[in-house]
């Protein structure tokens, strides 16, 4: 088969069939009749003999400080664990040195793991959520930052006011969208590894309206994000229905609303443009609801298990017409990795399937691995709102995407002779790994190999 990209990225054709060499100057000929001639410039990638492309993952919650801790704490559940834990590790974030290592460390290792598009958590810290932007963007990844919002309900030691909080948001995103005019610029990184001026490998990272969740913001607060979300058109991300210590603590601070999700619906940042981690404790009126809004969920299944949060029906959310993705969660989620995260969802559906029945008696259909793949993949593409980033090879959409060799050096499969392209392609899904990949490309160019 054969794949052309443009020079901006895009994917110009796709077509299976062809078995002739290629080579820059000559012309390929397409079953529409129409000839693409190489540009002498080209650069042509030929696939391992038994490698095959697939489209990068999305990853669409995660939290770049907590990778610090992670595989670390699962002592405890949500609540305790924020304050026992996460509290501490993000009020570090204050350092911008230490933060630089550390979310040098967390790009390196998503974009290791196939992750071309990431929505991160940073901390309150404005400079250094920036600088998480610049440095995901220095290293290829399309990035998604959201500088943390919280005025109430925390250490004093990692809490803003209320018109710091949003006067710091003002500010974060002011600087988040001048770099995107900038697209970067070629000085680089300073001797300390902080990242003030940088040159970019991938495109610009986008900035995200984010309090951390309904008990750690103030109505007044949430109200004034909402409007920054409005104001220039933000994604929103944020927590719901992760933990039930936590819905019931929202409901004694809120005890006027109808709901939790009503929390976030009030102030107007539940929106098509939002994404809501968790959503285990989702009401029937409140999945209604998210449907009505065009907010989605991200399914965090790892950090689901291991704060013994519970389980999300996903199956249940997609009959209702909830948007579903995938995210790893670190460091709830113990792993970077969105192959874990599919493998995770679907152990939890198979579970689900066997304890949860539907209304007329029936078990929940569990989660098939090609629709786990779409969570990580395509729904999630879809739920970030990029002008043609569509988590798959059709034409003209942004080429995301990993080179997969499942004969690696050190792989964890094991192909037969008799194994065809969907039997390679289900291995690898349930037994491969970062040693798979090969190559990871971001908009058309190569980032890492």
């Amino acid at each position: 088969g054969a794949l052309g990209v443009d020079s901006f990225g895009r994917v110009t054709f796709v077509e299976g069939g062809h078995v002739e060499a290629i080579a820059p100057g000559q012309s390929i000929e397409l079953r529409s009749g129409e000839s693409v001639v190489v540009s002498s410039s080209c650069v042509i990638r030929h696939l391992p003999p038994r490698g095959f492309l697939c489209p990068g993952f999305v990853d669409t919650h995660t939290h770049a400080p907590q990778f610090s801790f992670a595989g670390t704490g699962y002592d405890l559940q949500l609540l305790e664990w924020l304050e026992t834990y996460t509290f501490p590790s993000e009020a570090k974030f204050k350092d911008l040195k230490y933060a630089a290592r550390i979310c040098h460390k967390a790009v390196g290792r998503t974009l290791r793991h196939g992750t071309t598009s990431c929505l991160y958590f940073a901390t309150v810290h404005t400079d250094a959520a920036v600088q998480l932007g610049r440095i995901a963007s220095s290293l290829g990844q399309r990035a998604f930052v959201g500088k943390v919002n919280m005025d109430r309900n925390a250490p004093n030691f990692y809490r803003e006011s209320t018109s710091e909080s949003l006067a710091e948001t003002e500010r974060f995103v002011t600087c988040m969208l001048a770099d995107a005019k900038r697209e970067g610029v070629p000085e680089g990184f300073a001797e300390d590894g902080t990242c003030s001026i940088y040159a970019s490998l991938g495109p610009p990272a986008q900035p995200v309206i984010t309090p951390r969740f309904v008990p750690t913001c103030s109505s007044e607060l949430m109200k004034g994000l909402g409007a920054i979300a409005a104001r220039h058109n933000l994604l929103v991300t944020s927590h719901v229905s992760e933990n039930l210590a936590e819905v019931e603590w929202v409901r004694s601070l809120h005890p006027t609303e109808d709901s939790y999700a009503t929390c976030y619906d009030t102030p107007g940042l539940l929106t098509s443009r939002t994404i809501l981690a968790h959503g285990i404790y989702l009401r029937e009126d409140e999945r209604r609801l998210l449907k009505q809004r065009g907010t989605s969920i991200s399914h965090c299944p790892m950090s689901n298990s291991m704060l013994r949060s519970g389980m999300l029906n996903v199956r249940r959310l997609l009959d209702e017409g909830v948007s579903v993705s995938l995210g790893t969660d670190v460091s709830g989620g113990a792993s970077p990795s969105m192959l874990t995260a599919i493998r995770e969802a679907i152990k939890v559906s198979n579970l689900l399937s066997l304890i949860e029945a539907e209304s007329n008696g029936s078990s929940w259909k569990p989660l098939s691995s090609t629709e786990a793949f779409f969570l990580a993949t395509a729904a999630g593409a879809r739920t970030l709102g990029v002008d043609s980033l569509t988590g798959d090879f059709s034409v003209d959409s942004l080429f995301d995407a990993l080179i997969i060799d499942p004969d690696a050096s050190g792989s964890p499969i094991d192909l037969t002779d008799e194994d065809d392209a969907t039997a390679a392609f289900g291995k690898w899904l349930t037994l491969g790994d970062d040693r798979n990949i090969s190559e990871v490309f971001v908009q058309g160019r190569a980032v890492l190999s």
